[in-house]
């Protein structure tokens, strides 16, 4: 069994909001974002979040475990 031990598995602490533009840590999502993406829906009690590629405009929901950094406030 391979077991990639670069990825980050620590959950995101902080509290996130519709259009925030995150940082997704690499490897967690079946498509690599290379920009930012925003969050169009957010559910801090449940730690899940529905985002937006802002390359391409791809949708796709996220939890906190993916998120490595709010890079700005809404």
């Amino acid at each position: 069994m391979f077991v990639n031990s670069s990825l980050d598995f620590e959950e995101f602490t902080g509290k996130i909001n519709i259009g925030d533009l995150l940082e997704i840590k690499p490897g967690m999502m079946l498509i690599e974002p290379v920009d930012p993406v925003i969050v169009l829906k957010s559910d801090n009690d449940a730690g899940a979040y529905e985002i937006m590629y802002t390359r391409n405009n791809y949708v796709i929901s996220c939890g906190r475990m993916d998120i490595k950094a709010v890079l700005s406030k809404a």
